[in-house]
């Protein structure tokens, strides 16, 4: 089922694509999945779920995630419990056999309407594959925007479950328009030789001697002239001649010291002493010392004035059509010492190479210094002469030729770039009627995966479009798509994500529960340390219990267990009222009960903090708001009660009986 139903490809960093093609046999539907990725082949170190894929997310017939950067073990798991393990490898470390996955981005027939098919194209893995997959992107015509391939081996792991090694993935077309690989030809003085007569005895021993070797560079394209147009417009053959540059200091010396100095010979001088004013001798008749012309130019007119000591002409070994070319730069005016090579103000690191070994250096330039036994590729450290030859470039660079031959090779150009604006016109129309203003641009470098990214953000823009817009649009889908395919689901905590949070925790590789719950503003709701199911629980929670809205108040944290979890939000509904646990505090205070005003004040002071409580605890704190609020009721009825008993009269004495007087004297006297 595995490897008939679904095709994966991987680009060499954290980013996968798991879909269903045309060109291969399919079943008519496509299995719910979960994906968790782990450093090692037995899932036990860091286990981290990194995406749910379910029947919507199958709409655009691609699903896309990203993997932490330290994993390269994925387990792939369907509803029935079966699943399938990827292993992302380098290529040399698949194993003998395997298969070949060309995946190619066509435009509708007839120049229609219809949305882009992306056509599948399986080939064997053995021989110069890599060639075999740009002859099928040459056969696909002018409907071609975008190919890459990849290999891939499947095998069985132990107790016979299935397992795929993928390597990395490579874009086939347009070739790497960032490339030009530099290789220094063999100097060869017997094809340099030359038969005229020379005016000079010295030039003459100099022509017998079978004349000086020229030194010459062969630069490689990956892809036709007319795919790498940009890049060679941009970039400029140089000559450093260090000759002159060196006699113009010993010259600048001797005045200096008040010595003689030497008056160099011109063309004009030789001219006039031979009488023929045709005379070009194999040198640069420009008096600088550094010479750059623009590479494109000097194709598309190799008779141009900027042709001064360099001719450059294409490659006779040039190759099938779309299948790169190279191209011959023959530096004639070069003498020993002199540095040769290329300047691109433009480029980057990596654009500019050395066949064999690069020396490295600035990415803008690559020298060979001319020696007696070849060229040899040279560091360029000289600041000086690095920025004389970035601003001869830039200068060069502004003069494109505007004849005939330029006129026809922009428009070859063109038509490669009218096929990708047309591809994104057709997702912008789709985005159009789906009522989202955000549109795709033609311009700029793309990702590797960058047209099945889009076609697979139009097809969720077509049933979430509003979800889309609230949280930031393609910018969020292209950082994180696993969290934007969640958000446009809907859920109690969709509403609160943003696209700077999104863009933010794409790039932490934690699970996508936890970067869910970032990109909502509640951060470390999700224990860290969850095994793959636990975290499974996590995310259904956050993405379907409105509970959670609750917990967030509370900063109650987010439990896998259905009864810690309803507990927990049952406490939540108390404890979110800070008032009634300030309340709380204050009674155990004046009832000396230590133990309940500690727990009362750690967690109103975590609260405040912005940290979480863990769900465990807060019934128990729950319980301390309901105890409280009962004692305080009980106080306040004893209180109550005795202010009702002091203010009721008390009750009337009884008449004390009249106490006998003692008799006095007298009558005890008189016998009274």
């Amino acid at each position: 089922m595995w490897q008939e139903q679904l095709d994966y490809f991987w680009g060499g960093g954290r980013r996968l694509v798991i879909g269903g093609f045309d060109g291969a046999e399919r079943a008519p539907a496509r299995p719910a999945l979960t994906v968790v990725s782990a450093q090692d082949d037995a899932f036990t170190t860091e286990p981290t779920l990194v995406d749910v894929i379910d029947a919507p997310r199958w709409r655009a017939g691609v699903a896309m995630f990203d993997i932490p950067a330290e994993h390269r073990y994925l387990r792939l798991t369907d509803a029935n419990g079966d699943a399938l393990t990827l292993h992302l490898c380098a290529e040399r470390d698949l194993p003998a056999g395997g298969d070949y996955r060309l995946l190619m981005t066509l435009l509708p027939e007839g120049n229609g309407s219809e949305t882009a098919q992306f056509r599948l194209v399986p080939l064997p893995a053995r021989g110069d594959v890599e060639r075999l997959a740009r002859e099928q992107t040459v056969a696909a015509g002018v409907r071609l925007v975008w190919a890459f391939g990849q290999r891939r081996a499947f095998e069985q792991g132990p107790g016979g479950a299935p397992v795929l090694r993928l390597s990395p993935a490579r874009r086939i077309f347009p070739a790497w328009q960032s490339r030009l690989l530099l290789e220094a030809r063999a100097l060869e003085s017997e094809a340099a030789a030359d038969t005229r007569h020379a005016p000079f005895a010295i030039m003459q021993q100099w022509l017998g001697e079978n004349g000086a070797p020229r030194a010459a560079l062969r630069l490689r394209l990956t892809d036709s002239l007319e795919e790498s147009a940009t890049l060679l417009s941009r970039s400029c053959v140089a000559m450093a001649l260090n000759q002159r540059r060196r006699l113009r200091g010993w010259m600048q010396e001797q005045k200096a010291a008040g010595e003689p100095v030497i008056d160099p010979l011109t063309f004009d001088d030789i001219r006039q002493a031979i009488g023929d004013s045709a005379e070009h001798p194999d040198a640069v008749e420009a008096t600088d010392a550094v010479v750059v012309a623009n590479l494109l130019n000097l194709l598309l007119d190799p008779d141009s004035a900027e042709a001064d000591g360099v001719a450059v002409r294409r490659g006779v070994d040039r190759n099938a059509a779309g299948m790169g070319e190279t191209i011959e730069i023959d530096f004639y005016g070069a003498a020993l010492g002199d540095d040769v090579g290329l300047v691109c103000p433009a480029a980057r690191a990596g654009d500019l190479g050395v066949a064999g070994a690069d020396p490295g250096g600035p990415p803008f330039v690559r020298l060979f210094r001319v020696e007696a036994d070849g060229l040899t590729p040279r560091r360029l450290d000289d600041d000086l002469l690095l920025d004389e030859l970035m601003r001869r470039a830039e200068a060069a660079g502004a003069r494109i030729g505007t004849g005939a031959a330029a006129r026809a090779f922009a428009e070859r150009a063109a038509g490669l770039k009218g096929r990708r604006e047309k591809l994104v016109s057709l997702f912008n129309e789709t985005l159009t009627r789906a009522g989202l203003p955000g549109r795709f641009s033609a311009v700029g470098v793309w990702d590797l995966f960058e047209p099945l990214q889009q076609a697979s953000f139009v097809a969720l823009a077509r049933d979430a479009a509003p979800a889309l817009q609230t949280i930031g649009g393609y910018g969020a889908y292209a950082a994180d798509p696993a969290v934007a395919a969640a958000l446009a689901k809907g859920g109690p905590l969709a509403g609160l994500a943003t696209e700077s949070r999104i863009v933010a925790e794409g790039r932490s590789g934690a699970p996508l529960a936890a970067r869910y719950a970032a990109a909502c503003g509640a951060e470390g709701i999700a224990p860290p340390g969850l095994d793959a199911a636990a975290q499974i629980a996590v995310l259904g929670a956050l993405m379907q219990e409105d509970e959670t809205r609750i917990l967030c108040e509370a900063r109650i944290g987010l439990s896998p267990d259905p009864l810690l979890r309803r507990d927990a939000a049952r406490a939540a509904r108390m404890l979110a009222d800070a008032g009634a646990v300030e309340r709380a505090i204050h009674h155990f205070e004046r009832s000396r009960d230590a133990q309940s005003v500690a727990a009362l004040t750690d967690y109103l002071a975590a609260r405040r903090a912005g940290r979480w409580v863990a769900a465990s605890s807060a019934p128990p704190l729950a319980a301390l708001l309901s105890r409280a609020g009962v004692e305080a009721a009980a106080e306040q009825t004893r209180v109550a009660t005795g202010m009702t008993a002091a203010a009721q009269p008390a009750p009337a004495a009884a008449a004390a009986s009249p106490v006998e007087k003692p008799k006095g004297f007298l009558r005890r006297l008189l016998g009274g």
